[in-house]
């Protein structure tokens, strides 16, 4: 769960993706760590590299469309492709179809959650039609009908190399547009008594962050991807719970808590310009609570819990996992994630799959 934002405000990624898909390679094919290892570091350079070079969201495509350009060469590379079989499976690949942007605007469906492996599906047959001795369009580019006519791209790719660096782990099962409120919502709320007492609730931030996590949809959101994308719902669960969990998206957790529906209605979601001028460099959000007879709490944050700005330390990412690892590993979790920090030296990794293929 992390994203990166191209720094030329370009397009946007979330290249921890890319893990499902090298793990199910990795058992397929019987990689070891190492090798494991090699190919999440190329997926997400990869992963990067297409979000510093298109912006596909500016064309009304979905930020995961340019991945059907570079998944297959992850596909491709891990089952030891030359350079002849990773150009015509992209060239296959581009014609399979972009996806585009409806899924991230009105009321937000579950699709939401389903656009990059609906890519990786597209890019997966493209290597078996290669495998056939399928040929494919010649300039996927540049071509007539080339991908460059549909997204916005930069002049030069991979000049220089992404900065890995710059990559946000999210704290939260959450947006990423959705994580600075969260974080501000939660210190404000340490300034206030109670939330029967709040008035109203102000959020300011960047335009981007309004226009994807505070549309119409986001006030009444109906899946749990809607509400994952929504400022509104965000905020209000951190008010009303002191911190995010995943089961606070489910279904039936706001009928379990109906304050939740009145404590929406009272936030109000505005960018502000400078917050915008700073953005991506920052990722800013200030929330005012205005109280009973007339009391403010404010408090502002520049960037999220798990920016490079304020990263998470080993034992805040091992708290992160533990609960999605247990769930599938029970009582073997906290083994396999001290595994997982030295997973280059694991001969095989069937210990890590194993959990993941148990259906019970």
């Amino acid at each position: 769960m992390n994203t990166y934002m191209s720094p030329a405000k370009m397009g946007a990624s979330h290249p921890s993706d890319n893990v499902s898909l090298v793990l199910t390679l990795a058992h397929h094919l019987q990689k070891n760590g190492k090798e494991m290892l090699s190919s999440t570091h190329l997926a997400y350079l990869l992963s990067c590299a297409f979000s510093d070079y298109y912006d596909p969201q500016a064309g009304q495509y979905d930020h995961d469309a340019q991945a059907l350009m570079y998944i297959p060469l992850i596909i491709g590379k891990s089952m030891g492709f030359d350079n002849i079989q990773l150009a015509e499976v992209q060239r296959i690949a581009g014609v399979m179809g972009l996806s585009v942007n409806q899924s991230s605007y009105g009321m937000v469906s579950d699709w939401r959650h389903c656009t990059y492996a609906s890519t990786a599906q597209r890019a997966m047959k493209s290597v078996w039609m290669v495998l056939a001795g399928f040929k494919g369009a010649d300039d996927i580019y540049e071509g007539i009908a080339g991908i460059n006519h549909f997204f916005k791209h930069a002049r030069h790719m991979l000049d220089p190399l992404p900065d890995l660096d710059r990559v946000v782990f999210k704290r939260w099962p959450a947006l990423v547009f959705c994580q600075t409120p969260i974080d501000a919502a939660l210190d404000v709320a340490e300034n206030s008594d109670s939330i029967e007492e709040i008035e109203k609730i102000e959020v300011l931030t960047y335009s981007l962050a309004k226009e994807i996590g505070a549309g119409v949809g986001a006030y009444q959101p109906n899946s749990r991807a809607g509400r994952t994308h929504s400022i509104p719902y965000c905020v209000a669960v951190a008010l009303l719970k002191n911190t995010v969990k995943y089961e606070y998206f489910d279904d039936g957790f706001q009928e379990d808590h109906p304050e939740m529906v009145s404590l929406i209605q009272k936030i109000n979601v505005e960018e502000d310009p400078a917050m915008t001028s700073r953005y991506p460099e920052g990722a800013a959000c200030r929330i005012i609570l205005h109280m009973n007879g007339g009391i403010t709490a404010e408090v502002e944050r520049e960037y999220p819990k798990g920016d490079p700005h304020d990263p998470l330390n080993d034992k805040e990412l091992d708290e992160k996992a533990y609960p999605y690892i247990a769930a599938r590993a029970g009582t073997k979790a906290e083994e396999i994630i001290n595994r997982i920090w030295n997973i280059e030296k694991e001969k095989n990794l069937g210990w890590l799959i194993g959990p993941l293929l148990n259906n019970k």
